[in-house]
């Protein structure tokens, strides 16, 4: 994600330097995706007089935090100076010391934060600061706009099921593929590469029935970011048709993989697939697989965050039960015409007993960006 960082209401009062160091830091943050998770995307930038001392980013889970690292080796040039950071410091002692206690040890006069730390146990850092002598200026903005650059953190902070995003490459009429089961490409090389760092970030890639069984994918993340866990492959199969031979449940995934199925057909899928998968038996409503219960699943298995690369009716289907917090559509600028398959059939009615979402309450928290000839829009849910 290349766009440029939207610090947010309020920070029309520091001076035009401060906005800058502090864009900064939340694109530094920013090279953390895959690498952090659960733990936040943070940058931080140390700087006087305009000149900047030093700058990092949280680079590992479990690693010394932005703060920190962009602290360390300054020794007393950091005395006086000013730090910028995108998350509030934190106060409390978890893999690393806190954040605060490296701050006010290193002498800095005054720390600029942008988002608040939305946890109990690690918030009210600029609190302590201030405390301490130190000048906190921040939190900027609203949790909206954090909550776009880091997604799944503030969502676990909040919500008790997955985050989940929901992936599609769409044509100028917002057809998703030509008609009569023809795979085309729809996106070029830059906009599938993009596909795979989204992957890194995500701790799962869930597709439906028909993805799996048209396409028979490996669902990895094979881009320029290597995941620190790989995501686990999710399918959905309602009738317990996968075999152990799918590509998905036989690629670099540790052995791991989840296929959910309705509860009458769970046992013998389980068998068959000896081992292969973890295999998740939900109840089936009049519409398929209850997603919900599905997503709960997931969540007492720890996972915290799916990506869904599945087609129209799969999309549809979370779109309709509000299951989807972010929308990544990968619009190519080609014209597919009558007959093609609609990205959200639900508008068509082709699926019962849905009905289309309303068309307000999705907002985009993040500019749009090129890739090649694509052009990737992300679009949050409201509350």
């Amino acid at each position: 994600m290349t766009a440029a960082p939207r610090i947010g209401a309020g920070a029309d009062r520091l001076a035009a330097l401060d906005r800058r160091f502090l864009a900064r830091a939340v694109e530094l943050g920013r090279g953390g995706w895959g690498r952090v998770h659960p733990n936040p995307m943070v940058g931080a930038v140390v700087a006087r007089d305009g000149t900047v001392l030093g700058e990092a980013r949280h680079e590992e889970f479990g690693g010394p935090h932005a703060e920190a690292a962009a602290l360390a080796g300054l020794g007393e040039r950091a005395r006086g100076a000013t730090l910028y950071a995108s998350l509030e410091p934190c106060r409390h002692t978890g893999k690393t010391p806190p954040c605060t206690e490296a701050i006010h040890r290193a002498g800095v006069a005054r720390t600029v934060f942008w988002a608040a730390e939305p946890g109990a146990e690690a918030g009210g850092g600029g609190k302590w600061l201030r405390r301490r002598g130190v000048r906190v200026d921040g939190p900027f903005g609203d949790r909206a706009d954090w909550a776009a650059e880091n997604p799944v953190f503030f969502h676990r902070a909040a919500g008790s099921r997955p985050y989940v995003a929901l992936k599609l490459a769409v044509s100028l009429d917002g057809r998703i593929a030509p008609g009569g089961g023809r795979r085309v490409w729809l996106t070029g090389a830059e906009a599938r590469a993009e596909v795979h760092r989204l992957r890194a970030g995500f701790d799962a890639i869930l597709v439906g029935t028909r993805t799996w069984k048209s396409d028979d994918p490996l669902l990895t993340a094979r881009g320029a970011v290597k995941p620190r866990v790989p995501p686990v492959p999710v399918l959905l199969d309602r009738r317990g048709e996968a075999t152990a031979g799918l590509r998905a449940l036989n690629g670099d995934v540790g052995g791991r993989a989840i296929v959910v199925a309705a509860s009458d057909a769970a046992g013998g899928l389980e068998r068959r697939l000896a081992g292969r998968a973890e295999v998740a038996a939900v109840p089936v409503t009049r519409r398929g697989l209850d997603l919900a219960a599905a997503l709960g699943g997931l969540v007492e298995r720890g996972v915290g965050s799916v990506l869904c690369e599945g087609g129209g009716v799969l999309a549809a289907s979370l779109l309709t039960g509000r299951l989807v917090d972010r929308l990544y559509l990968f619009v190519a600028p080609v014209v597919i015409g009558e007959g093609g398959v609609p990205a959200f059939p639900h508008a068509a009615g082709t699926i019962p007993g849905a009905r289309t979402p309303p068309a307000g309450g999705w907002q985009a928290r993040l500019d749009p960006v090129r890739f090649g000839s694509d052009t990737l829009i992300v679009l949050d849910r409201g509350g």
